[in-house]
């Protein structure tokens, strides 16, 4: 692990670890701890004669419909072991109206049909499907030599413009510097952000557990960009940033990336997930400016698994065909993201 720390609920993690092919935080001991200090409750989905992939189910109530049953960024599935899988989420499903699933893994036609045939239908997807992902199981030098060269002289800019980067202990004068630079992106770019409470939570709890970090860039001693970073096992994730918008010409946001990318790298962490992207294919599509930077430190976007869901009686069908707008008007009344 990059971090350092206590190991925490032990078991657990080493199963996920082990046993899931793409490990995701949300599958952690760390996020199932977060996730049931809200409206969200998690458990651990029973095995089936002793046998069964490790995964956290995660439940909460729909209004007018009951208990929605969710299993995020679940990986290890191929097309062979879909039935019995299916038959374990039916067995286990408690009261759940319906199971939504989020495959971790890179899209493949082939599991998608496996899914459909036994009875998993094309669903809203809460996760993005979309990233760059930086592979950083690799000298130094690989790793550069796979960046577009738009990032490589962009890092040497930030170099002689005398910008440094690092981590950053997790103090709330260091807390208040990130949110600060995550207010400024959300107003600059638009981009949807979650509460400043939920944000100090996540970081805190993930730090705590030796998980997660703050990285910031700065210049003549002021901080001027800044990433929360989670890991856990052979993965990484920008999970938050920002930076100011006074001096984009130092390029301390390419710089910040570069320097968590040798970071990883060194502590021999094998993928780092940069996050959503909008589809490439889509010119028309917000965010092409977070499309331009992100995708010049890998040469290809990644498409993820679309999110698919298991009726388990009548109301599936229709929470299925009207989940957006129900995301949209959460989203509206309360101004959170319901997932």
């Amino acid at each position: 692990m990059p971090a350092t720390s206590t190991p925490v609920a032990v078991g657990w993690d080493e199963r996920v670890l082990a046993e899931q092919s793409e490990p995701h935080f949300m599958q952690s001991s760390t996020w199932e701890r977060l996730r049931s200090d809200g409206p969200w409750r998690s458990r651990r989905l029973p095995e089936v004669d002793g046998h069964g992939l490790p995964v956290l189910a995660y439940e909460r109530e729909v209004p007018g419909y009951g208990t929605l049953q969710h299993l995020p960024r679940v990986s290890g599935i191929d097309s062979e072991g879909v039935a019995r899988f299916s038959e374990r989420v039916r067995a286990h499903r408690g009261s759940a109206f319906a199971t939504k699933l989020e495959v971790h893994q890179p899209y493949d036609h082939a599991l998608v049909a496996a899914f459909e045939e036994h009875g998993w239908q094309p669903s809203r997807a809460s996760q993005y499907r979309h990233a760059v992902v930086v592979e950083t199981g690799m000298s130094e030098a690989e790793i550069l030599g796979r960046m577009k060269k738009r990032a490589r002289s962009e890092i040497r800019v930030a170099e002689r413009n005398g910008v440094i980067a690092g981590r950053a202990r997790m103090t709330r004068e260091n807390r208040e510097h990130m949110l600060a630079l995550v207010a400024e992106t959300a107003d600059r770019s638009g981009a949807f952000f979650r509460s400043s409470d939920y944000l100090e939570r996540v970081w805190t709890e993930f730090a705590a557990d030796g998980r997660g970090w703050l990285h910031f860039a700065w210049h003549d001693g002021r901080v001027v960009a800044g990433a929360f970073v989670v890991a856990y096992g052979p993965n990484a994730w920008y999970k938050d940033g920002g930076s100011l918008r006074d001096r984009p010409q130092l390029m301390a946001s390419r710089y910040l990336q570069w320097d968590v990318i040798r970071e990883l790298a060194a502590a021999g962490v094998r993928r780092y997930d940069l996050g959503h992207v909008p589809p490439p294919d889509e010119p028309d599509a917000p965010g092409q400016g977070v499309l331009t930077f992100k995708s010049a430190f890998a040469r290809e976007v990644l498409v993820y698994m679309p999110a698919l869901l298991l009726a388990h009686d009548a109301r599936a069908e229709e929470f299925r065909r009207g989940e957006s707008a129900f995301i949209e008007a959460h989203r509206r009344r309360t101004g959170d993201y319901w997932y």
